[in-house]
């Protein structure tokens, strides 16, 4: 059974633990600065020692949620410190994971964090807009390859969530994050390409990337690219009918 805090740090920043100490405490600093806002949200933060951070607060859990997330599942702080963790030993890019922080009332989950490195990178959101994209998505293209040899499912393979550095002529370095729902082990060839329902919104850009992936992995790019598509329209159709389904319950909620 938990009960009050439960805070890991990095074995190599043991310098941290105040920040954790204080997360946990205090919530996220007043000096923070919030870089993202939505369902969770993150923020940038420098220390006294010049290092810039991220801290990643999860949205307050409801309903059952505080209490799975303590007795059943690990918490997505957890998750994703233990995961950034994970694609790294694998050779995979990921900010470096610092810490990850939860608050407990008993078995009721209240507040986590998840503290990671900040890197500068670009994401590879409106890659048809990029002056490298074709070289770009050839590099994307054969690393897809590689998630998908070692076994590595990343359910939430966006174009936010997948950030890079380098360039043409030195070639490309790629990052991952939001990787609280990430799975290593997956052999299902069908589960591995349900990476490319959204990782981009427009079905010539999906396909381009298709293509350029079965050519990476030695299969057929008109088919791999059909495959690709596939999962972005089984995507947005589910997308569809679940804002379908919530208009529905609106709905009645007002009558």
């Amino acid at each position: 059974m938990h009960s009050g805090i439960t805070i890991t740090v990095n074995p190599k920043y043991p310098h941290l633990r105040a920040l954790a100490d204080r997360l946990a405490s205090d919530g996220v600093p007043a000096e923070a600065e919030m870089i993202y806002k939505g369902r969770n949200r993150v923020y940038a933060l420098t220390l006294d020692t010049g290092e810039r951070i991220n801290i990643k607060a999860f949205k307050i859990p409801k309903a059952l949620n505080p209490y799975i997330y303590t007795l059943i599942r690990k918490s997505k702080a957890e998750r994703s410190y233990e995961n950034a963790r994970k694609l790294i030993s694998m050779g995979f890019g990921s900010p470096e994971p610092l810490a990850y922080i939860e608050v407990h009332d008993g078995v009721r989950l209240k507040e986590s964090y998840y503290v990671c490195r900040q890197l500068e990178a670009q994401n590879m959101r409106h890659w048809e807009e990029k002056a490298d994209c074709e070289p770009l998505l050839r590099a994307l293209a054969d690393e897809i390859v590689r998630l998908q040899k070692s076994g590595v499912w990343h359910k939430d393979f966006s174009p936010g969530n997948i950030l890079y550095t380098g360039n043409n002529t030195d070639g490309y370095r790629f990052y991952y994050i939001d990787l609280n729902r990430m799975q290593f082990n997956v052999t299902d060839k069908a589960t591995l390409m349900s990476m490319f329902r959204a990782i981009n919104l427009d079905e010539n850009e999906t396909r381009r990337l298709g293509r350029y992936f079965g050519e990476a992995a030695g299969l057929d790019p008109e088919k791999t690219g059909d495959t690709a598509v596939g999962e972005l329209r089984h995507y947005l159709e589910k997308k569809r009918r679940l804002r379908a389904l919530k208009s529905i319950v609106k709905g009645k909620k007002k009558k």
